[in-house]
């Protein structure tokens, strides 16, 4: 699974470790993920990809699975790489969970796309 994804069996140990997934186990004691934990792992996988260091997504994961209100999960937001910085997009907000600082989104594409008419 680690290599259908792209990531070490390392890497998803790690997670699992951490708390972020929520495996359960399969005969010979290995691990098997939901749909969420998918989501989750290749949200992880885009990150490094974009050169955010594995300390801070798991510094941002930790934050904001804690702030998270009850019943959610980390899979339902979407978090992109702002730079070496991990931002949520959530109903219309943007956040740093590391932080909790908001962010203005200043992206001018959808402004572009409204004027272009």
């Amino acid at each position: 699974m680690a290599r259908l994804l792209g990531l070490s069996p390392r890497q998803v140990r790690s997670l699992a470790r951490g708390g972020f997934l929520r495996p359960s186990r399969g005969p010979r004691n290995t691990y098997r993920f939901s749909f969420p934990d998918l989501v989750l792992l290749r949200t992880a996988k885009s990150l490094g990809d974009a050169k955010v260091p594995a300390r801070r997504v798991r510094r941002a994961l930790r934050e904001l699975a804690r702030t998270l209100p009850r019943g959610r999960q980390l899979s339902e937001v979407r978090l992109v790489a702002d730079g070496k910085r991990v931002v949520v997009h959530d109903q219309n907000r943007l956040w740093q969970p590391e932080s909790g600082q908001l962010l203005f989104d200043l992206s001018v594409g959808q402004l572009a796309t409204r004027a272009a008419p």
